[in-house]
């Protein structure tokens, strides 16, 4: 574990307080007026460590290059908009989850792989992007 920083602590409330999924440079603009001396690569060095400590989840977007990242770390899907790039989480019920992850640890052993972890990530097109006149 690594020593306590002002910097770490105020990036992980941040993220264990909003529920949109940051960019870095987001999160960085965000902290910016709490922190001003905060620098760039002080979040990312930060991400990464809490990335490594389990505290938060780092999230490949499927639409977008950046990578975002989630100060929920419960067990639950994400849903991106392909329009807009917004990434909203859904929530299945305990036993639900574990249903799923049951499966495809069957899947995964079924190939003769060893099962780490799973993650689903579903694409559409958002509610907000649907209303919109083209």
């Amino acid at each position: 574990m690594k020593k306590y920083s002002k910097q770490r602590e105020l990036i992980l409330d941040s993220l264990k307080n909003r529920t949109d999924h940051p960019t870095a440079e987001t999160l960085y603009r965000d902290l910016k007026d709490k922190m001003p001396e905060i620098g760039i690569a002080t979040v990312y060095r930060n991400l990464s460590t809490l990335c490594e400590e389990g505290k938060i989840n780092k999230l490949k977007s499927k639409i977008y290059g950046a990578d975002r990242y989630d100060g929920n770390t419960m067990p639950h899907i994400h849903f991106e908009c392909e329009k807009c790039g917004e990434i909203e989480d859904l929530f299945l019920k305990k036993e639900r989850i574990n249903d799923i992850d049951n499966e495809i640890k069957e899947l995964v052993k079924k190939s003769d792989a060893k099962f780490l972890t799973s993650e689903i990530f579903v694409t559409g097109i958002c509610k907000n992007c649907s209303n919109k006149i083209i």
